[in-house]
């Protein structure tokens, strides 16, 4: 069985979907679901929904932008679903893309390194029940101590190119990856010392509009900065530049082959998506499986037969 559960955030599905697939990933018992955010829920809104319908399962929240949030909200909201859900809950942290940031946002892209290793220090100072300090041009302050007294931190960070990595594996508890072949998370875990866990795309038995899914939606991170990048050395450097060129994201979707998605993802029958995961596990990663759901609702066909 994978590590875990990715909610799928599929932007042609309905948003209370997401339930269902944290109710399937608990009653399979898979030990942990990870909870996002994009264009649906607010994360520690729906970790917390997620943390009071389930039972066993690890809820980590994120990964969470840094740039979208400052630190002691942050940590305001992790310690929040703990105290809410009944059960302490892990963190993830990344960077998103410039998209999500400047143009949804409204928000400055930029220092992502820097601005994450920062965040981390802070978000460790408030779960850890102490005072944070802040510093400006005019001022230097003692400001915000959580009412909810220490709470244990597990913080992860998504990471894909070499200065994230490094700065993650100095300052995180884990480092997560997505949209990555094996070989490129063996790389990746031999310049870190913290844990791995790496995400896959999966569905069993995809009828044709889960292929669409999975192609529609790979076509928005093309052209982020990272995400390209990775996907360059997986393969897909032409569609790189064509995303980043312009193209639609119709068209670049269009293009993609089985081929190139088989190499960062996990569809077909049974065997086949546990081949893929097996050599994901063989790097030592956790796997933390993201399903399919288009002609799959709840990705319950996928997550009952990758359960046992």
């Amino acid at each position: 069985m994978p590590s875990g559960v990715v909610i799928p955030l599929w932007l042609d599905r309905p948003p209370l979907e997401a339930i269902e697939v944290g109710h399937t990933a608990e009653a399979h018992g898979y030990p942990e679901i990870w909870v996002g955010e994009m264009l649906h829920f607010d994360a520690f809104a729906l970790a917390t929904a997620l943390a009071v319908r389930t039972r066993v399962a690890t809820i980590t929240v994120g990964p969470v932008a840094v740039g979208l949030r400052d630190p002691v909200g942050i940590a305001m909201g992790v310690g929040s679903v703990g105290v809410l859900g009944g059960r302490h809950a892990r963190l993830a942290l990344g960077a998103s893309t410039p998209v999500v940031v400047e143009r949804w946002h409204g928000r400055t892209w930029g220092r992502e390194q820097e601005r994450m290793a920062e965040a981390i220090a802070r978000i460790r100072t408030v779960l850890a029940g102490r005072r944070t300090e802040h510093r400006g041009p005019h001022f230097r302050s003692q400001g915000f101590r959580s009412a909810l007294g220490a709470v244990p931190a597990h913080i992860s960070v998504a990471a894909l190119g070499r200065r994230m990595l490094e700065m993650a594996g100095a300052h995180a508890d884990r480092v997560v990856m997505n949209l990555v072949t094996p070989t490129q998370v063996e790389e990746a875990m031999s310049r870190v010392q913290v844990p791995m866990a790496v995400w896959v795309v999966a569905g069993v038995e995809p009828a044709e509009d889960a292929w669409q899914q999975v192609r529609r939606q790979l076509a928005r991170y093309l052209a982020a900065p990272g995400y390209g990048e990775v996907l360059t050395k997986a393969g897909w450097g032409g569609l790189v530049t064509d995303a980043r060129a312009g193209r639609p994201l119709s068209d670049l979707a269009a293009a993609m082959t089985t081929d190139e998605l088989a190499r960062v993802t996990a569809l077909g029958s049974r065997h086949d998506v546990e081949v893929v995961l097996d050599s994901y596990e063989r790097t030592g990663a956790e796997v933390m499986v993201v399903p399919v759901t288009a002609g799959d609702p709840g990705g319950a066909r996928t997550l009952r037969a990758l359960s046992g």
